[in-house]
């Protein structure tokens, strides 16, 4: 294990002279610093992602994968860059849903995402949308084509075309759904750090049905560096306005509420009132480079007795 200098003289010291951390010159506090990644055309990094979902405390899937992220080119404003997953395994799951979840697992494996980077290396957006579109539609066809073969999932066959067939509209949708985990690997470029003590962002995330934005407060904070390892331990915890997102979330999910609910009215605002909500992680990252070579990521969302759970851990490979 890495030994961590985690003293504020100490982590001053050492940072002095990485290039990948750089003063911030827009923030008007001492010892704050920017992580800038150094990134160049035909970089590639892969990772093995291992991924586990619980509701309610108990496991409903556990799996593994091999992602790749391939710099390809410089843009005039940041980098286009190549995301892909491949070889994905499910290790763990709850029978019930398992050939359900088996599908799933498989409607991204294999198909290349064009991700924009800004300046910073953080992720700003999908590169081509009509392409990436096309793309999950042809994936989509040949994951209802091997369901519909296979008699232990034929079954699943109409739900899984409900669930999947609206997607394709919902650009938004989309976006969330292939950029979460290139998000969360590349979580710490570009952010800025207080030697010392964590520092404060308030910002906004889209909400998790793509239609509207939820204030957040995050901290994130440098932890210790490891001059000898070259690698810097950085630190991510992130609450949200729970007002705000049971209004935001509850009026996007009221219309199809009243659907279900029929003549029994249901606020969903309401129902979403004490909703609890942690998001959490842990980055070391190279200090040559500003890749990761580990992320841990933790997100709990609760309301009432239901809880979920998602679990995410990138390893570097190689």
């Amino acid at each position: 294990m890495p030994t961590f200098t985690t003293t504020r003289r100490g982590i001053l010291g050492l940072i002095g002279g990485l290039a990948i951390f750089r003063s911030a010159p827009a923030v008007a506090v001492p010892d704050t610093f920017t992580l800038v990644p150094q990134l160049a055309v035909g970089q590639t990094l892969r990772y093995r992602l291992d991924q586990r979902t619980e509701r309610n405390g108990a496991l409903v899937q556990r799996a593994a994968s091999r992602v790749s992220i391939a710099v390809v080119e410089a843009l005039d404003a940041g980098w286009l860059a190549r995301w892909t997953v491949q070889d994905t395994q499910l290790l763990d799951a709850d029978p019930r849903m398992r050939p359900l979840l088996e599908a799933l697992q498989h409607l991204w494996d294999g198909v290349p995402i064009d991700v924009v980077l800004d300046e910073a290396g953080r992720v700003a957006g999908v590169a081509d949308m009509p392409g990436l579109r096309e793309r999950m539609r042809e994936s989509m066809d040949r994951l209802l084509a091997v369901v519909a073969k296979d008699p232990a999932m034929a079954p699943l066959d109409a739900h899984l075309r409900a669930a999947l067939q609206p997607m394709l509209a919902n650009e938004a949708y989309i976006a969330q759904a292939v950029l979460k985990e290139p998000g969360i690997l590349l979580g710490a470029m570009g952010r800025e750090y207080r030697v010392g003590e964590p520092l404060e962002v308030r910002t906004t995330v889209a909400s998790p049905l793509g239609t509207g934005e939820i204030p957040i407060l995050g901290r994130f904070d440098l932890r210790g560096v490891n001059g000898r390892g070259q690698l810097a331990r950085l630190g991510w915890l992130m609450v949200v306005d729970r007002h705000t997102t049971a209004r935001v979330v509850g009026g996007e999910l009221q219309p199809s509420v009243d659907r279900l609910a029929g003549a029994a009215a249901v606020d969903a605002t309401a129902a979403l009132a004490g909703m609890d909500f942690d998001d959490r992680g842990d980055f070391d990252v190279d200090t040559a480079t500003a890749w990761p070579t580990r992320v841990s990521h933790t997100r709990r969302i609760a309301g009432g007795d239901s809880s979920r759970t998602d679990s995410v851990e990138f390893s570097r490979l190689g």
